[in-house]
């Protein structure tokens, strides 16, 4: 009960997932199939994983950027070489929209985990900026409880 505050207080601020332990290389092979290895392989145009190029969010995008995707990519042309913009627009909100529903979902999670701890436990303990641990009061609680149902609100749909 004593860490159970700047554990809350860790998961609203920090929303992040998990970074891997180690980096690693991921490619796609001419199978389609892919591949994962802690050396960078050759031959391969292979995306390396790391604490801060992490795993999806980059390869993802370059992978829905790649013109040979789908023949309805964004690089679809008007003439011999012109891009079509809005084409290209229409992706970047589309995978814009896809990143925003994605947090909103990690946010409407963490919210609920705070308001379920915040109702369930009848005192909670927090550090002061000077490292000194102390009860928050009935009122800091009801505000915290507030805040964590419009987390909710702001962030869960229905």
């Amino acid at each position: 009960m004593r860490n159970l505050i700047p554990f809350l207080v860790f998961l609203s601020l920090f929303s992040w997932s998990a970074s891997a332990a180690e980096d690693y290389y991921v490619w796609v092979d001419e199978n389609g199939v892919t591949n994962y290895a802690q050396r960078n392989p050759q031959n391969y145009d292979a995306n390396l994983v790391s604490r801060t190029h992490r795993f999806g969010e980059s390869f993802a995008e370059e992978r829905r950027s790649t013109p040979s995707d789908s023949p309805d990519s964004a690089s679809k042309t008007t003439g011999s070489n012109e891009v079509d913009p809005d084409a290209v627009i229409a992706q970047e909100r589309e995978a814009l929209a896809a990143k925003i529903a994605s947090q909103k979902k990690s946010n409407c999670n963490i919210g609920k985990k705070n308001l379920v701890r915040l109702e369930a436990f009848g005192r909670i303990r927090v550090s002061d900026d000077k490292g000194e641990n102390r009860i928050i009061s009935d009122e800091e609680k009801a505000a915290k409880i507030n805040e964590a149902r419009q987390v909710i609100r702001e962030n869960c749909t229905g």
